[in-house]
C-alpha cells in the first residue's frame, strides 16, 4: 500500500490523498467523491482526467532501512484535469495547459 495524491495540474491544488493499492494510468479518468462520516456521498462526483503519473522510488543509492525491510514505493502523485470529454467548454483551456507544460 502506498499513499495516492490526486494534484490539480493546472493550479497545484492537492484534490484527494489516501492509500491505495492502484496506480491510475495517464489518460484514464478518476472520479473523486465527497464522502460525509458515514461513508456515504455528500455531492456529486467530479471526473478528472490523469495527465502524468509520478512515483517516488527509492534509488539504490538509498541507504538499507533499519527494520531490514526492503524499500519499496511510498508515494504516488497523478496530476488532472477536468475530464473535457465530459464539458468540452473546457477543452479548449486545457489544450492550452498542456500545450504550455510541455514547452
Amino acid at each position: 500500500m502506498f499513499n495516492l495524491r490526486i494534484i490539480r495540474h493546472d493550479r497545484e491544488q492537492v484534490l484527494a490523498d489516501c492509500d491505495s493499492l492502484v496506480i491510475p494510468a495517464s489518460g484514464e479518468v478518476v472520479q473523486l467523491d465527497t464522502l460525509d462520516a458515514d461513508g456515504e456521498k455528500r455531492r456529486p462526483s467530479t471526473l478528472w482526467r490523469v495527465v502524468s503519473v509520478t512515483l517516488h522510488v527509492p534509488s539504490l543509492q538509498s541507504a538499507l532501512r533499519e527494520d531490514g525491510a526492503k524499500h519499496r514505493v511510498q508515494q504516488v502523485d497523478v496530476e488532472v484535469l477536468p475530464d473535457v470529454a465530459l464539458v468540452p467548454e473546457f477543452a479548449h483551456h486545457a489544450e492550452k495547459v498542456l500545450s504550455e507544460s510541455r514547452m
